[in-house]
């Protein structure tokens, strides 16, 4: 039998291939995606109980700071005691929001070696790194969603206790106008203070999770440093250095930097508290924030 002769069979499938018609939102929805998938990463959201307890057993106590600092206020209100956080005179001088910065910033710090490792070194442990950098995902656009992601969390954990506690104050008060007008300043510093804080303790964070890919060995590095730099002026202060030097020593720990010197410069109290010019910690935070930031890209650059 020729070939001619012999019979031809064929199927065509039509499986329902169909060009995509819907908006291509390109990089933005990158942007999106991966700052969405960071938040909920870092949260534990999707994830196993474990993954839920660390982050929220760090964070619950500070939100509930601010909710003790708030009921301690309605307390002595409802007493007939009066009290004053703000610019009045004062018959009982209760914690405001820069001594609740002081009280919560160490734990965020401990949240922020928690979290931020979870955002970048699975990425590099599975080995799925280099699936992110095809296009349109570049690596600027990795990091900065990630950077976003931890920074969105970070933000939020330092700006809700002192909600809480401004919100818990108007409840309890029984001028509530009167203390919004005593006390209405009190709204941008403690934004202003936390933005910076969340600016440059993300940097800082996703620069030395850039070190390792394994998330337990980065939260640990995270704290050693943390507490190296905020002994290290201790040790230091020993040998008896003037007063200058001892200040800009001081600068080298992150706890009193976030806690004490960040916050005095927003609150106003900076001047009574230390002798160094202001502008001095202002550069020494930018030149954190621009180092931790420069480090990590190099470090990237570097994998790729």
């Amino acid at each position: 039998m020729t070939t001619d002769q012999q019979e031809r069979t064929g199927t065509v499938f039509d499986i329902g291939y169909q060009s995509y018609e819907g908006t291509r939102e390109g990089r933005g929805l990158a942007w999106k995606t991966l700052i969405i998938d960071g938040v909920k990463n870092g949260m534990g959201i999707g994830r196993g109980g474990w993954a839920k307890f660390l982050p929220w057993l760090v964070l619950s106590p500070t939100i509930a700071t601010g909710l003790v600092f708030a009921a301690i206020a309605a307390f002595f209100e409802q007493l007939g005691i009066e009290v004053d956080t703000g610019e009045g005179a004062n018959v009982i001088d209760l914690p405001g929001h820069e001594d609740l910065t002081s009280v919560i910033s160490f734990m965020i710090l401990i949240f922020a070696a928690f979290v931020g490792p979870e955002l970048v070194c699975p990425d590099r442990r599975n080995r799925v790194i280099h699936l992110y950098f095809v296009r349109p995902i570049t690596m600027l656009d990795y990091l900065g969603a990630r950077w976003c992601a931890l920074f969105i969390l970070l933000l939020a954990a330092s700006l809700l206790p002192h909600i809480t506690l401004w919100v818990g104050l108007l409840f309890g008060v029984a001028d509530a106008l009167g203390h919004i007008q005593d006390n209405w300043l009190d709204i941008p510093r403690f934004v202003g203070n936390s933005i910076v804080f969340a600016i440059f303790t993300t940097s800082i964070t996703i620069a030395i999770s850039s070190i390792t890919d394994r998330r337990m060995i980065a939260t640990l590095i995270i704290i050693g440093i943390i507490m190296i730099a905020s002994i290290a002026p201790g040790i230091i202060s020993i040998f008896n250095p003037s007063d200058t030097v001892t200040e800009l020593i001081n600068l080298i720990g992150l706890i009193d930097l976030s806690s004490n010197i960040v916050p005095s410069i927003f609150f106003d109290t900076y001047s009574e508290n230390y002798n160094l010019n202001i502008a001095i910690p202002i550069v020494w935070v930018i030149l954190l924030t621009i180092g931790s930031i420069a480090a990590t890209w190099r470090f990237y650059q570097a994998q790729r």
